[in-house]
């Protein structure tokens, strides 16, 4: 389904979503630490939401009670939402002494108060390890994204709100760059304005053999939507419209190609592109609809490997994108064996 745009903007975007890292003088404008007391009131949390017996799944931020950090969190939901678009929580408890299932939880409950949570594969997990699970990088067209240790080119994940803890770092490598994609479409508005409909009209992508039954395995979407006055943008894995045409002829014209190597080019200016290192015990925050991210490679040393905990969220509340745009926002539908 082609995306339903209210037009095409052609007119920059102001705000702080349109940033460039130039506007950042330190990492402190974008960190918020999670204190002694923010410590005490997630363990405190973890203790009720156990006591209700409830499966992770399904506890909510009313089974999560927190005070302090509520409010802190408030904050920083509105900042992903209507500022920048990105947040590092740094000092979330992780260690050896405490057991894997409680981090998980309290990041869940930490979590679920800055929206809902949806599923991220075809299997229904709705936390997935971020890690290098030896089978193959994208090149094997049954490996996503959070699988391989391989460079992730400049892309957004499905839902508003993606979230990223970090229970340990690699031996080398694994850095994170931002770009604000606002400031990509300036720079589109500004010099390439004939690409434009392209990234509005969309592309085809491969569903990576992770489509319910009675689905087509691949579909469209559009990069680039305005709809409610709000402009907003989804730029998928590039080579999953590679492994489309590979796979299923669905053909890419040399505009097209012109189209991407574009984007991912203003994208990876250094003047637009922020980079950072996420250590053990951040959380990094980020919004899909204002922020594009990558990954480079990284590799494992021979006593500890890089492992991450993801989450997929949507705000409470969040405006509803057009039809075409923003494909599994609502998470992914389930595999039918």
């Amino acid at each position: 389904m082609t995306a339903v745009s209210d037009f095409i903007r052609t007119e920059t975007i102001t705000g702080p979503a349109a940033w460039v890292p130039g506007d950042f003088s330190d990492p402190s404008l974008w960190t918020v630490s999670i204190t002694a007391d923010d410590t005490a009131e997630l363990f405190a949390a973890l203790g009720h939401a156990r006591s209700t017996g409830k499966e992770m799944r399904v506890i909510t931020r009313s089974d999560f009670p927190l005070d302090g950090l509520a409010r802190k969190l408030a904050d920083v939901s509105r900042e992903l939402v209507f500022g920048r678009g990105f947040v590092v929580l740094s000092g979330f408890p992780i260690g050896d002494d405490i057991p894997r299932a409680d981090v998980e939880l309290m990041y869940w409950g930490l979590c679920a108060h800055l929206g809902i949570a949806v599923t991220q594969n075809g299997l229904g997990e709705i936390i997935v390890a971020v890690k290098n699970y030896r089978n193959g990088g994208l090149s094997n067209t049954a490996t996503r994204g959070y699988q391989t240790s391989e460079p992730l080119p400049f892309h957004t994940d499905s839902p508003d709100i993606v979230g990223l803890l970090c229970l340990t770092s690699s031996g080398e490598g694994g850095v994170s760059s931002l770009t604000s994609s606002m400031t990509i479409h300036n720079e589109l508005v500004r010099n390439h304005r004939e690409l434009l409909g392209l990234y509005y009209a969309g592309f085809y992508y491969d569903r990576r053999d992770e489509q319910a039954s009675g689905e087509r395995p691949y579909y469209r979407n559009s990069v680039y939507a305005w709809h409610d006055g709000i402009l907003t943008c989804r730029y998928y894995l590039r080579q999953f419209i590679e492994s489309a045409h590979q796979r299923y002829g669905i053909e890419v014209s040399a505009v097209e190609r012109l189209a991407l190597d574009t984007f991912e080019a203003i994208a990876n200016r250094p003047e637009f592109k922020l980079s950072m290192q996420i250590r053990p015990g951040d959380i990094q925050l980020l919004n899909n609809n204002v922020v594009v991210h990558a990954r480079d490679a990284f590799v494992d040393s021979a006593e500890i490997s890089r492992e991450l905990l993801r989450l997929w969220l949507n705000p409470f509340d969040a405006p509803t994108p057009p039809p075409g745009h923003a494909a599994f926002r609502e998470g992914m539908p389930l595999k039918q064996s």
